[in-house]
């Protein structure tokens, strides 16, 4: 059951909107400064989203809560939602370095899906940050979470969720196979990719000293 009247859950949202906001502008400034500095842009594309009302409930019920605002700041940790999609490996572990390095974020939680992919071959780089939102009366901090990866990551991760969504819940074992299958490809390109740049980056800067 809902015990979420609609006042209160506009009052909720309205909070994680100015965090979504507020993530992009601090992103930006951050990404922007990089670039600057290193005459080098490191990300392809960024997405963001706030997650559906739908969504939120769902998640909630599939934990197992109750539908209230308390379970959903306790539980639901990416209403806010950003992807930022890097060319290279090194491009995602500099972004990472340089969210984890910045002193607007707070960091609560990393995990390493591309050291430690997931058992179906999910890779990828999730931080769980804490934004803080000027209030009128009050500070707040809303949290959002950031995935970073490779073109070649979220192209895996994106047909895998069409997939996953046309199939049924219980998954045939043949095809989680071959999805897997298709991870490891994607990894072994990423590396090359990352091999290449290094090579080209590395020609370039003998080059110039000539």
């Amino acid at each position: 059951m809902n015990n979420i009247d609609s006042k209160e859950w506009d009052a909720m949202m309205l909070k994680y909107k100015f965090a979504k906001t507020k993530l992009e502008a601090d992103l930006e400034i951050l990404l922007k400064e990089y670039e600057y500095k290193n005459e080098y842009n490191p990300v392809e594309h960024i997405k963001s989203r706030l997650k559906s009302e739908r969504s939120i409930l769902k998640k909630l019920e599939e934990k197992g809560y109750e539908k209230n605002v308390e379970n959903i700041k306790k539980h639901i940790h990416d209403i806010v939602g950003f992807r930022i999609v890097c060319s290279f490996l090194s491009d995602v572990y500099d972004i990472v370095g340089i969210i984890k390095n910045s002193k607007t974020f707070k960091i609560i939680n990393e995990s390493d899906y591309i050291a430690n992919p997931k058992d179906t071959g999910y890779t990828s780089y999730h931080l769980n940050v804490l934004v803080p939102v000027h209030l009128e009366e009050k500070l707040e901090y809303i949290e959002a979470e950031i995935q970073i990866r490779t073109v070649a990551m979220d192209f895996w991760a994106s047909l895998d969720h069409k997939l996953q969504y046309k199939l049924p819940k219980e998954i045939p074992l043949h095809l989680q196979r071959e999805l897997l299958e298709c991870s490891d490809e994607i990894k072994v390109i990423d590396v090359k990719m990352q091999h290449l740049y290094e090579v080209i980056k590395k020609y370039i800067e003998n080059n110039k000293e000539v």
